[in-house]
This record gives C-alpha cells, sequence and structure tokens, in this order.
C-alpha cells in the first residue's frame, strides 16, 4: 500500500512495448538497473509501468533493441498538477479543505454510548449535557477522569463508566448496577400489629404468639401477635408470621367531569429543519406554529461516510395541528363508566380482600357526576414491626 503511495506522488506512465525483439530490450532495462513493474505480454509485445523521469531516459535503448514505445497513459499526483495548473481556485480550494480538516480534527464529531441497554438515552444525554460533554466540544478539554466521576455521581444506576476519544469519537462504556438479590430468609424478630381498625374473622400464627381471638375488636397499632415464645421457663424472640383476617370499613369515591373536551388531529402538518455542524444549529426550513394544541416528533439524522460518523447532521421536526371539541356525558354512560371503573379497582387494587358488603351512591354537580362507596371488606390488617431486643 505505501509503495503504490509511493508511485502516485512521483507519477508514473503506463506504455507499451512492440517490435521483434521486446525480451532483448527488457535485459538491457534490468542490466541497467531501471525500475519498472507490472510488465503484462500481449500478442506483439509487452505492457508495462514505469516512473516518469526513467521513462525519458529509455529512448537510446529502445532505437539499439529495435523497438518501439508507445505512452497509453498517465497516472499520478505530478500529471494531475499539470493538468490543472491554471484553475487556481481548485489548489485554493484543497488548502483550504487541508486547513478544515486540520481544524475540525481537534473537536468531538459524534458520542457513542455502549451497555445502556434498559437505562433512558434521554437522561443519560442530558447528564451529558450537565457536564458540559457534547458533540463539538474540543479533544484537549476532554478530560475523562473528571467526567467519568461527574456522569457517575448523577447517574447512580450505573456501577463503572470508562470514556475512551479515539480519532474523533468519543465512546461511553457503561456497566449497570447488579440489582442487590433480596434475602428470602428473615430471622429478626418482629411483632405484627394492626394497621387499621376492624372485627377479626380469623387469625392462623405460623411463629410466634396469638394475643387477640376470633370475634375480637382492635384498634390500630395493637398488637396481634407477639414475637416472644415461652418454652418450658425459658423465653425467646421469633420473627413472627401470621394471616389475621379481620372485616374493616373502606370509602371509596371517584368522579368524572360532565364536559369532555376531545383533542382531533388535523390532516397537515409543518415541518421545520435545521442543520448541525459540531455545535451549530443553522435553520434552513423555517415555518409558522400550526396551532395552539400541538404534537410533534424529532428525527435526527447524521452524516456517515464509509461508517465514519462526520460533524454534519440534519434535524426534522414535525408539528401536527390539533382542534377542541366539547360534548357533554349524559347520566347513563357516566355511571357506567363509574362503575366500571369501581370494579377495576376492586379486581387489582383489592385482590387480596373478600367485599361483603358495599353501599353505592351516586351524585351529580355542576361540573362532576361522583360515585361514593361504603365497603365492608374482609383482609388481612397485620403488619410487621420490628423488635429491638437489647441484651
Amino acid at each position: 500500500m505505501l509503495l503504490k503511495i509511493i508511485r502516485l506522488i512521483r507519477g508514473y506512465i503506463v506504455f507499451s512495448i512492440s517490435g521483434p525483439y521486446p525480451e532483448r530490450f527488457l535485459n538491457i532495462l534490468s542490466r541497467g538497473g531501471i525500475r519498472h513493474w507490472d510488465f503484462i505480454p500481449y500478442e506483439g509485445g509487452y505492457e508495462g509501468k514505469m516512473f516518469l523521469r526513467d521513462y525519458l531516459r529509455i529512448r537510446p535503448a529502445a532505437r539499439f533493441a529495435k523497438v518501439r514505445l508507445r505512452s497509453k497513459r498517465r497516472v499520478g499526483l505530478p500529471f494531475f498538477i499539470k493538468k490543472y495548473r491554471r484553475r487556481k481556485g481548485l489548489l485554493v480550494g484543497a488548502v483550504l479543505a487541508v486547513i478544515i480538516l486540520s481544524v475540525m480534527s481537534n473537536f468531538v464529531w459524534d458520542i457513542k454510548v455502549v451497555g445502556a441497554e434498559g437505562l433512558s438515552m434521554s437522561k443519560i444525554n442530558s447528564v451529558f449535557d450537565e457536564c458540559g460533554f457534547k458533540v463539538g466540544m474540543l479533544k484537549s478539554n476532554l478530560n475523562t477522569q473528571s467526567l467519568e466521576r461527574q456522569i457517575q455521581l448523577r447517574l447512580p444506576e450505573v456501577r463503572w463508566l470508562s470514556i475512551n476519544a479515539i480519532n474523533n469519537v468519543a465512546t461511553v462504556e457503561i456497566k449497570q448496577l447488579a440489582e442487590r438479590p433480596k434475602n428470602k430468609t428473615k430471622t429478626y424478630p418482629c411483632n405484627i400489629k394492626a394497621k387499621r381498625d376492624g372485627v377479626i374473622t380469623d387469625i392462623v400464627v405460623s411463629n410466634g404468639t396469638a394475643e387477640v381471638k376470633r370475634g375480637s375488636a382492635v384498634a390500630k397499632n395493637q398488637l396481634l401477635v407477639n414475637s416472644v415464645v415461652i418454652i418450658g421457663e425459658k423465653q425467646r424472640y421469633v420473627h413472627s408470621e401470621a394471616e389475621v383476617m379481620a372485616d374493616v370499613r373502606e370509602e371509596y369515591e371517584d368522579k368524572i367531569p360532565i364536559k369532555k373536551y376531545n383533542i382531533i388531529p388535523e390532516k397537515n402538518y409543518i415541518q421545520k429543519s435545521e442543520l448541525s455542524f459540531l455545535f451549530l444549529k443553522l435553520p434552513f426550513e423555517l415555518s409558522p406554529s400550526v396551532g395552539e394544541v400541538t404534537a410533534f416528533n424529532t428525527y435526527h439524522e447524521k452524516l456517515k461516510l464509509n461508517d465514519v460518523t462526520l460533524p454534519l447532521g440534519k434535524t426534522i421536526r414535525r408539528e401536527f395541528a390539533f382542534r377542541r371539541s366539547e360534548w357533554e356525558r349524559d347520566y347513563k354512560t357516566a355511571r357506567h363508566i363509574l362503575r366500571t371503573r369501581m370494579a377495576l379497582r376492586e379486581c387489582f387494587r383489592e385482590s387480596n380482600s373478600t367485599v361483603k358488603k358495599r353501599t353505592i351512591k351516586f351524585i351529580k354537580d355542576d361540573e362532576n357526576y361522583s360515585i361514593k362507596v361504603d365497603y365492608v371488606l374482609n383482609k388481612d390488617i397485620g403488619q410487621k414491626q420490628r423488635l429491638k431486643v437489647q441484651r
């Protein structure tokens, strides 16, 4: 590869040899130490390559060997410069291009994040901006150790982070924090107390000493199961385990507005575009806002060349117009919605409870439809309270 580059810089001639004794001419070139390469035989002669300077020296040898030389094409930088020597603008443009590339090589063109599966990229990018780590920053200002510490302090879910700047791309490698396995074995002593008022309907103790019986009325924070267990003349503290079912009263209230506003999308949309060059944003497509209530989506696209991300990109923002439509719910529809929401709450939020009684009341005022429900539920009211034992 290096030899090809040197040949292109120096320039070479592709020429043909024809005559009765072309092999004799090749022997003369070899004995004279004249550099040549890629000689290919064809009917009536050979085709090869040679530096321009050497090609000008072989004319006497060609006459001596009685062969004819014919230049087929000229390749390399000297011929390219000679061809365009009168076009000064091209030379100036080439010089400017080299200067621009030299200056741009001092900036960060792209930031790649590896190992962030499951994390919010919007949050990561926001943290990068807070720390001053962004596309377009000078590579000389890239203090990787300081940035790694700052980013880790703002991202507690990251266990380890490394920033590597190679050429004009900064790669951020992230190792996420592994979740600590939960210890299912609980051995610390604890009591079980009532988390609300109620009447005990059933109590099953697997560990500990029961302090209440079936049919007992209990108040909030009352002791239900004691962690003290007496064995013979000794007592010890245990981790209480029990299921304490009780009838409790609960109130539930929900409401929905009488007037409802629908947001209906329009067919048209407005598109705004801007070019990004390093840290610069250059809008090239401006449009007025489409309306009071809008939604938008944004698409970012970066220019790539042979898998190399260039510091030039495009951002497209599309804004969609909406209009408001107002209508009123009738009593029957509102009642159906409220009862459905009540049933869903009982199904999911009170899935571990049994509904023994419910009293439903619907109310309508100037602005809302409301539902009020008085429940009698049978549920587990026990909650564990860790016991501090002093020895």
